[in-house]
Formats: C-alpha cells, structure tokens, sequence
C-alpha cells in the first residue's frame, strides 16, 4: 500500500511538474520549434541580478532548484546512488528543455539543466543525510 502511494506521489508531482514547465496555457497554440534556446549559462539569471530584479531573480534560481528537489529525494528513495540522481535528473531537466523548445512554451537554457540537477542532488544528499542520522539514532535506543 505504501508504495502505491509513493508512486501515486510521485506521478502527480512529476505531472505537476510538466504542467508548469511545458504544457502551459495555449501551448497548443504555438507553432512548432520556434522555442529559444540560450546556451550561456547564468546570463539570464544575472541579468536579472544586475537590474536588481529580485523576484525574477530567485523565482528562476531557486525555483530550479526547489521544483527538483523532490525528484532527487525519490532517486535516493529508490536506492540509487549519486551518480545516477545526477543523471536521471539531467535527463529530465534535458527532457523538459527540449519539449520547451518544440513546443515553444519557454526558453530552453544551459542554466536550468545544472540547476535543475544541483536541485536533485540536494534532495538525493538530504535523503541520504536524515536517513543516515534517523538509523543512527535507531541504533543507539535499540
């Protein structure tokens, strides 16, 4: 049962998550690969920084990140080990970015994919992190 709610978690959360990345309003309005792509990474976020632009700012830093955090907390759920989290979660990253541009809902930048992945690795090394204390304390009651 536990599982089945996991996966159920964890399919609304990735649908979630295509909803807001790729699937936006009208996006079956626009035309084929017309998307942009910029493959500097950071110039937009430090665009932003520079016009002091605050809100711009954060909401594409550390929304990056946070939106994959959760990704990263199942890979490490699942077992699998750091390596994997960084490329199972660049895949997805490079996966959105690439939907982003074909059906033209977005900007496909470098700067998402390595935030995006620094978001996994965040919730894969906190998840290792809490499960590793909780077993230790276990250990020291039992």
């Amino acid at each position: 049962m536990r599982r089945r709610v996991v996966a159920a978690v964890f399919w609304l959360y990735l649908a979630v998550l295509f909803r807001i990345t790729v699937f936006r309003s009208g996006w079956y309005d626009n035309e084929f690969f017309s998307g942009s792509i910029e493959m500097v990474p950071f110039r937009t976020i430090f665009t932003y920084l520079s016009a002091e632009q605050w809100r711009y700012f954060l909401y594409l830093f550390a929304g990056n990140i946070i939106w994959f955090y959760p990704f990263g907390v199942y890979v490490a759920a699942k077992g699998k080990s750091a390596a994997v989290c960084v490329l199972y979660t660049a895949l997805l990253s490079l996966t959105i970015e690439t939907l982003q541009f074909i059906l033209s809902t977005g900007c496909s930048e470098t700067e998402d994919i390595l935030l995006n992945t620094l978001g996994g690795v965040f919730g894969w090394v906190s998840y290792r992190t809490i499960r590793r204390f909780l077993r230790k304390r276990a250990a020291r009651r039992g």
